[in-house]
């Protein structure tokens, strides 16, 4: 096996890499690369942060459109209810006075009948 060995930009020698020789460069590369390494994860996880976050806002305004349309939605219904109730009220009274003249008969008529009898 032949051992790695690197060109001399200044003279074109090749030098021999040994283990003595390579472990700075080695040791510098690893180091470039850990701290490289650092920077990214220390991103990802300010990321991860950030989605959580904006996750965790999009539930509360979520909520909260639940609430506002849950309460808009009892108003409307007692708006309603309301407005039925007093629809069908109406609609009784007119019955009811419709209805007065012939009750008012049926009574005459009743007074009448008893007064011949009697």
């Amino acid at each position: 096996m032949t051992e790695p060995t690197i060109t001399c930009p200044n003279c074109r020698t090749e030098v021999k890499l040994t283990d003595s020789l390579a472990a700075p460069l080695i040791e510098t590369t690893r180091t470039q690369y850990e701290q490289k390494l650092a920077v990214k994860e220390a991103e990802i996880a300010a990321r991860e942060t950030s989605v959580r976050k904006q996750r965790e806002d999009l539930t509360k305004d979520r909520e909260s459109i639940d609430e506002i349309v849950k309460a808009r939605l009892n108003t409307e219904r007692e708006a309603i209810a309301a407005d039925e109730s007093r629809k069908a009220k109406a609609l009784l009274g007119l019955d009811l006075e419709k209805k007065k003249p012939r009750a008012a008969r049926a009574q005459s008529d009743a007074s009448g009948s008893r007064e011949q009898v009697g």
